[in-house]
């Protein structure tokens, strides 16, 4: 009687483990009967040319990026992040449990100079059903997108994910590498040490926010100009989101961080912060001040604030602006609040003086410094805002700018435009006609003291610079 309650258990645990596999519904994962069924649920998947589809490797739905630094869906686009071995791929349609369609095409490498650490080159195959086999010639990680709208297949191999925001030591100017390695059976990179301050942070990968695969760079985001994929994960560090699906990190303690981030081949991307210690005692925190210039004589009046950016160059914190006044009153003021306000006179600043006066009608370049951590405060304003300048820029050289007009302000993003005739040859945007404070890399997300950029074809562009108080972006319209 024993012998037959153990056999009696033994099945019973034996089906109740088949029924976690087997017994939902078809979307779920079926076992192998040996009848020729694909052992995963239907979607599209990378897939050997010799070989079966794996759950690790499946393409899902995903939004892609949308004006004003947001998110969209898109019909037809799918991605996601998996390791390949080098070999000869497929995309396949698996539709009830069968293979019923297969995917290929043609191949070419092209250069997107939106990297920050040169990582720059990625795969693009044109598909179509029953084409060629793709393939990989290199293993590893790749960030792999299929866009069914344009027939396009997108390979980017990720050398490893970092960290950026101003709560890290670079801010949002200069990504904090991890190290790390990654193989078929997952990845992890981390640095320890990191001290993290009260602000804001994101993962990107191969420091750079997205792919940008629109067909005219420069004519939005309607969906039928293509898309700009993201590289890039924000939320939480307990929920990641891809792209602008999640907001930037928020950071809200102070301290010393052994950071890691994992890649699973299951479960995707997670991150953990490890705090390890306190960060060393400040004085002073330039991420507490962020500057900005409200006032009458502004675009936006009293209601919102005109941002400043901030760089430290030899022990000095200083913050620029390019504003547009008119005659009247305006203030400096942090965080866009009164708890901390300048006023009195441009060259002798006080915490809560006076309003200050502007000096009349234009345009102008601000900086405001404090070398002793607070303690006193200087500011220059002189006329001349944005520009560009270089070889390929309408001047044509490196010694004089072009410059922009303030075209509005509206949501709190600030926008500059000028027209003019642009060569094949490399320029830039600077503020002031100065180099403390100038723009360069990919159009789409600038970088302070970022690359050269250039044009191609040449012609008469409109140039238009967005700032929205964190990103600078810029559009380049073929006229």
């Amino acid at each position: 009687m024993k012998n037959n309650w153990i056999k009696l258990l033994g099945l019973l645990l034996v089906s109740g483990a088949l029924c976690w596999t087997s017994c939902g519904s078809d979307d779920e994962l079926v076992i192998d009967t040996g009848s020729g069924d694909i052992n995963v649920s239907d979607g599209l998947y990378m897939s050997l040319a010799d070989g079966t589809p794996s759950s690790s490797a499946q393409l899902s739905a995903e939004s892609v990026e949308d004006e004003g630094f947001a998110s969209q869906d898109r019909s037809g686009f799918v991605g996601g992040y998996m390791y390949l071995d080098a070999g000869d791929y497929n995309v396949v349609q698996v539709t009830s449990k069968e293979i019923a369609a297969t995917i290929g095409g043609t191949a070419e490498t092209v250069t997107d100079e939106g990297s920050s650490c040169g990582f720059n080159d990625y795969t693009v195959v044109t598909t179509a059903e029953g084409g060629a086999a793709i393939n990989v010639a290199t293993s590893g990680l790749y960030r792999v997108t299929h866009d069914q709208t344009t027939s396009e297949l997108i390979l980017y191999q990720i050398d490893s994910p970092n960290l950026i925001g101003n709560a890290t030591p670079g801010g949002w100017s200069a990504d904090t590498p991890l190290t790390g390695s990654v193989s078929a059976d997952g990845g992890s990179w981390s640095t320890e040490g990191l001290v993290l301050r009260s602000g804001q942070w994101k993962i990107r990968m191969n420091c750079r926010w997205n792919l940008d695969r629109r067909t005219d760079p420069n004519a939005g985001f309607d969906a039928s100009n293509g898309y700009q994929l993201f590289t890039n994960f924000g939320g939480s560090v307990s929920n990641l989101l891809n792209g602008n699906d999640g907001a930037n990190i928020e950071q809200t303690e102070d301290g010393e961080y052994t950071v890691t981030v994992n890649w699973s081949p299951q479960t995707g991307w997670s991150v953990n912060a490890e705090r390890t210690g306190d960060a060393p005692e400040l004085t002073f925190n330039p991420n507490d001040f962020q500057w900005g210039i409200i006032g009458e004589a502004t675009t936006s009046g009293w209601d919102s604030d005109q941002n400043m950016f901030h760089k430290e160059v030899d022990g000095t914190h200083t913050w620029y602006g390019v504003v547009s006044l008119t005659d009247g009153a305006f203030k400096f003021r942090i965080n866009d609040d009164w708890n901390f306000d300048l006023g009195g006179s441009i060259d002798a600043l006080v915490p809560a003086g006076a309003n200050l006066v502007s000096p009349g009608p234009g345009t102008y370049y601000v900086t405001l410094s404090t070398a002793d951590e607070g303690a006193s405060w200087t500011a220059t304003m002189d006329l001349g805002g944005w520009g560009v300048i270089g070889m390929g820029s309408p001047t044509g050289n490196w010694d004089n700018d072009t410059t922009l007009t303030m075209q509005s302000m509206e949501n709190g993003v600030t926008s500059y435009v000028m027209q003019g005739d642009f060569t094949d040859g490399e320029w830039k945007f600077r503020a002031g006609s100065a180099w403390d404070l100038n723009l360069g890399g990919d159009l789409g997300f600038l970088n302070v003291d970022g690359s050269n950029i250039s044009l191609s074809p040449a012609g008469t562009y409109k140039i238009t610079l967005n700032f929205d108080g964190e990103v600078y972006s810029a559009t380049a319209e073929l006229q």
